[in-house]
């Protein structure tokens, strides 16, 4: 689905609002592409732009890119050798020893690898603007042109949908709050494969915060082996080592968030009079990691986790633990919601 399949699913009070040019954040996005690449992609032009684009795309792939991959191969493989291609209805003939054609050639190529290039970034700035809809400034600084150029120097050759919408994320985040991504980030992005990508989505649902709960059965369910946590180390998305240690300490009637996430809070309640001191197998996500996963915008799948904690725990029958949306924060206190996502309380 493309950004313009995206637009049109929208309610008409929600289109109206991406192509207000009353939007700050849009308007900000604007003004740093001008800066950029020497054109504004205004948020009314999106929607003309991107359908032209995509037309003048889809035709000069069909008339050239067949031909294009022909000649490429072989020029590569025979500089000065007239050849001649035939398969059914399909023939090609290529003289490479006349010059004109051969830089005739060479322009038809150039200009579609251009044209993709475009469509690419254009592309992207289409499906970033839908992820700022009406969203509110965090800052008003403006986005660092340095910044921007490596972010459309990577993206111009990113053609898969999915790639796409997380760097849509990322420069609608760095719209909203400049700086939020690092170089670092980017890079480790920029050389991100589709096969990646899908362990990433695997395990998203199983991330609460800074860690992944280490439990067979879910990763069983999720089909997560160990080989695609040795790619995410690779990746500098969870840290080397693989497995790490998290211990909960409870004295008796003492209540701790043992994980949170952005939303969500993970109580723990030692409720019998023996202390509790227990540690459990973690896999610890770096900062680039938690950039990423949050990137992938998947909710946590609450049924595993609780089937998680109540295995990991199995053995304390005085532990409750419930999972609440976090409702607000102070320096020193995190307030959750008294409508509990799930309870475990093996008492009742």
């Amino acid at each position: 689905m493309g950004p313009m399949d995206v637009f049109n699913s929208l309610p008409p009070d929600q289109q109206k609002q991406v192509v207000d040019l009353g939007l700050k954040a849009t308007e900000k996005l604007s003004n740093g592409i001008f800066k950029v690449l020497g054109y504004r992609f205004e948020a009314k032009h999106m929607k003309a732009m991107a359908e032209a684009e995509a037309y003048k795309i889809k035709a000069l792939a069909d008339a050239k890119s067949y031909e294009i991959n022909t000649i490429g191969e072989a020029i590569r493989n025979n500089q000065d050798l007239p050849m001649a291609f035939n398969n059914g209805d399909t023939s090609l003939s290529i003289d490479t020893t006349n010059t004109e054609q051969l830089i005739q050639r060479s322009n038809y190529r150039l200009q579609y690898q251009q044209a993709r290039k475009e469509h690419n970034i254009e592309s992207v700035i289409g499906k970033t603007v839908l992820e700022l809809g009406d969203s509110s400034l965090d800052s008003v600084e403006e986005i660092d042109p340095d910044w921007l150029t490596r972010f459309f120097e990577t993206v111009e050759d990113i053609s898969d949908e999915q790639v796409q919408t997380l760097w849509a994320r990322i420069l609608a985040g760095e719209v909203l709050k400049p700086r939020t991504y690092t170089y670092r980030l980017l890079s480790v992005l920029r050389n991100i494969s589709k096969n990646e990508l899908g362990i990433i989505l695997k395990i998203a649902p199983l991330v609460c915060g800074d860690v992944i709960l280490n439990e067979h059965e879910a990763f069983k369910l999720k089909e997560i082996t160990w080989q695609d946590i040795s790619i995410l180390e690779d990746m500098g998305i969870i840290k080397d080592g693989s497995l790490q240690i998290r211990g909960l300490e409870l004295a008796s009637g003492e209540t701790k968030i043992f994980m949170q996430t952005s939303k969500y809070a993970f109580v723990f309640t030692n409720t019998g009079e023996n202390y509790i001191n227990h540690m459990i197998d973690v896999l610890d996500i770096t900062e680039t990691g938690k950039k990423i996963f949050g990137l992938a915008n998947i909710e946590l799948n609450m049924g595993l986790i609780k089937k998680s904690l109540e295995k990991l725990f199995a053995q304390y029958n005085e532990l409750t633990i419930f999972a609440s949306e976090i409702t607000g924060k102070t320096n020193d206190r995190i307030f959750v919601s008294n409508k509990h996502l799930f309870d475990i309380d093996k008492k009742k």
